[in-house]
């Protein structure tokens, strides 16, 4: 997977945290040496979580794989455990 392929990924994406589903916005992927870092906000909130992944992972990684990644990132956020 590429940087260009993560931002139209990422923007519009659905996920779920317990039944509640979230839609992704405002994407953001920087470079930033040797790791990549991706921003976004979670639509109806104030959650704007940032990830950052290895170039290396970003560039080996399935579609699914990142998808995958993105919404356990949603869930965790949006329900922190307790």
């Amino acid at each position: 997977m590429t940087i260009d392929q993560l931002v139209p990924l990422t923007n519009g994406l659905s996920a779920y945290a317990g039944s509640q589903p979230f839609m992704l916005e405002r994407a953001r992927v920087t470079r930033v040496s040797d790791t990549v870092d991706i921003s976004f906000r979670i639509a109806g909130t104030d959650l704007a979580p940032r990830i950052s992944l290895p170039a290396r992972r970003l560039a080996s990684s399935s579609l699914d794989d990142i998808i995958a990644i993105l919404r356990r990132v949603v869930a965790r956020v949006a329900n922190p455990p307790v």
